[in-house]
C-alpha cells in the first residue's frame, strides 16, 4: 500500500444506507479534507496527527480491561449508535464544515531534513507549532 492510501472494507450485511455514508465521507475528505488541516498538528517526532480540540487519551486501553475471579472478561462498554435516519444530517454538517473552512496558503513545513524526505503531502507551517 502507498502512503496516503486507506483501505475500506464492507461487510456483506452492512446497510446499503451505511455504505453509500461511507463512499460519501470518502468522497468528501478525498475533495476537500485538507480544508481541516488548521485544526490538526503534526508531531514529526511520532508522525501522528492530533485535532487542537481532540481527546488527549484513547477511548479505551489494555489497562482497562479486567478479569473477574470467574475468569470473564469485563471492560467499559461503548454501544451506544446512532439511527440511520442521522446519516444524512452528518453529511450534510460535514458539507458545511467544510464549504466554511478558511483558506489555508499550503507552503513546505519546518520539520527536519530527515523527516522531510518522508514526508509526501503538502504540510501548512502552522500545523507544526
Amino acid at each position: 500500500m502507498r502512503p496516503g492510501w486507506v483501505r475500506v472494507n464492507f461487510n456483506y450485511f452492512i446497510d446499503p444506507l451505511v455504505g453509500d455514508y461511507i463512499i460519501e465521507a470518502v468522497r468528501l475528505i478525498a475533495r476537500d479534507g485538507w480544508k481541516l488541516l488548521p485544526d490538526y498538528r503534526f508531531d514529526p517526532l511520532s508522525g501522528l496527527w492530533h485535532h487542537r480540540h481532540g481527546p488527549t487519551e484513547p477511548v479505551l486501553r489494555l489497562s482497562d480491561v479486567r478479569y473477574e475471579e470467574d475468569g470473564s472478561m469485563t471492560y467499559p462498554h461503548h454501544t451506544t449508535t446512532a439511527p440511520l435516519s442521522v446519516l444524512e444530517a452528518y453529511l450534510a454538517e460535514a458539507r458545511q464544515i467544510l464549504a466554511d473552512a478558511p483558506s489555508v496558503a499550503l507552503s513546505q513545513g519546518q520539520i527536519t531534513p530527515e523527516a522531510d524526505t518522508l514526508r509526501w503531502f503538502v504540510l501548512p507551517a502552522m500545523c507544526l507549532d
